[in-house]
Order: structure tokens, then sequence, then C-alpha cells
């Protein structure tokens, strides 16, 4: 495999799957679930870490992200069931670098979090463990969605009542990105805690990549959207595999308050809390996210 190369593979409805490999190309799986408006590039910071922990850190482009097609109204569910089979059965063959796919273990940033527990929902005898990075309750419920972020309440109303409107504006995102990497995370982080404003500065031009690629196809930017605030296809409460739940307490995107409630849902999780933490633990505390996966906590 070619490390932190995009790869592409073919699904049974003819669509196309992109993926990343980072860390140790033979090493332990784990899958990695990309961030909102972001892409699978977003774990290229975890390739150092992946590697000392022995982890090849798979990390798939969602439908629509990236290199891969769009899949409009497909829940985290059906995504896992379908693409994320496809893509197992791949890692296996030879040609996906023969990795052992009957144990794996699974993460996911922000909106990641509901894929990664849709992966566990989907493989519950073959996921070991699951890390939710700052993620999401179900948002289909009106109360929860009414506690999310202004910024992404007002992106999801667009994206579901004008698409073609919220798709102009994911365009305009693409070309600042592409054109304007250090404006792009500045124009982000000043909307955020400082210790995720710090972050970004240093990880602009990652920031940047990760963004243009998260709405290269500014339609699937909306599919993602909308899919991020709808169904997930089940409960916390179905997910029986283990999970740690990472959360900055300083977080300005996700409520902090919202991981003790996701813990509560789950049948089998537990909390690290990061005082003084914002959104962005997914680069500063990367190795704790991995090492979560593959050592008792």
């Amino acid at each position: 495999m070619s490390q932190g190369l995009r790869r592409r593979i073919a699904l049974r409805d003819g669509r196309g799957l992109a993926y990343r490999v980072y860390g140790d190309p033979h090493g332990s799986l784990v899958l990695s679930c990309h961030g909102g408006l972001m892409s699978g590039l977003d774990a290229a910071t975890g390739d150092a870490v992946a590697r000392s922990l022995g982890i090849a850190l798979v990390s798939p482009d969602r439908p629509g992200i990236g290199g891969s097609s769009r899949s409009p109204g497909r829940t985290p569910l059906a995504w896992a069931r379908q693409d994320v089979a496809a893509l197992l059965e791949h890692l296996a063959s030879p040609a996906g670098g023969s990795l052992d796919t009957d144990r794996f273990a699974v993460t996911g940033w922000s909106e990641g979090g509901q894929y990664a527990l849709a992966v566990a929902r989907a493989f519950p005898d073959r996921v070991s463990a699951v890390a939710v990075v700052a993620g999401a309750l179900p948002l289909a419920d009106p109360a929860v969605f009414a506690e999310l972020n202004r910024t992404d309440k007002r992106v999801a109303g667009l994206s579901l009542r004008a698409p073609l409107l919220a798709a102009v504006g994911f365009a305009a995102t693409r070309r600042i990105a592409r054109a304007f990497p250090r404006l792009t995370a500045e124009a982000s982080g000043a909307a955020l805690d400082a210790s995720d404003t710090r972050l970004l500065a240093r990880h602009s031009s990652w920031f940047a990549r990760c963004v243009a690629e998260g709405v290269a196809d500014p339609l699937g930017a909306v599919d993602s959207y909308r899919a991020f605030v709808g169904p997930w296809g089940f409960s916390p409460a179905e997910v029986p595999v283990p999970v740690v739940v990472h959360q900055g307490s300083a977080d300005r995107l996700i409520p902090a308050a919202w991981a003790s409630r996701l813990v509560d849902e789950l049948p089998d999780a537990r909390l690290r809390r990061y005082p003084s933490e914002g959104h962005f633990i997914v680069l500063s505390r990367r190795a704790d996210v991995l090492a979560s996966l593959v050592t008792p906590v």
C-alpha cells in the first residue's frame, strides 16, 4: 500500500470509495472516520503516532467527500453496512494489504463519531473498541439540535431547505481554502477556544487541505450536512462494543455536556475529559486516542 496516498476502489453499485492508510501498513487495523467538512486526509496528523503503536490507520472518504462518490440520503448505519463492508473485504485482500479485518478498532472525530459508532453497530463481533472524539448526540432529536452551535445549525438548515444555495456557499469555501490556507484556518479559529486557535495556526496547511477536499463536491458537502443532523439508523443503546469518549471541556462546537450524556446512553462507555482544551483534541490528544484503542483503559 502507498502510505498516505489516496486509493480508490469500485463498489458493487458503481460508486467509488477513496481511502488512505497511515501508520504501519502491516499493523493492527484502526478505521478512522473523519470530521464534518473534512476528508480522510484529517488522519494524516496521526501517521507517526500510529506507526509507533503498530497501527494501520485506514481513513476513508465518506460519500460525496474527497474521492468518494455521492450517496444522498444514506444513514451512517447504511454506510457502515455497505461501504465499510466493501472496504474491509478489500483491505483483507492482497490488493488491499492483507490486513486482519476479523478484529479491528474504530475512531471518529466530531461528525465522524456517529459513523464510528455505526461501524461498531454493524460489526459488533469484529470491532474491539471505539474512540469517539468530540462527537455529537443524535441530532434528529429537535431538543438536541436546538443545543447545537449557531453556525452548524444555520448551515444544516440551509442544506435541508435550500441545498443549491448551500452548495454555492460550499463552493466558495473550497476556493478560499485552496487559495488562502492560512486565512481559512484563522477564520475558523476565530470562533473557537484559544487552544483550538493555536492548534489551527500550527496546522493551517493541513486544515485547509482537509476542508478543500471536504467540499470538493459542493453537493456532496450538502449530503454530508444532511446526514449529520439526520437519523443514524440506530440508537447509542444498540452499540455493545466498549467505547471511550474523548471530550475537551472548552469545546465551542460540540457542547461538552453531550459527552456525559452519550456515555450514559452507551452500554459500555467511559469518558476522558481534557480541561481547557477544545474541539481539536484530535490534534493534541491523538496519542491518547489511539492508545485507548490498543491498550486497556
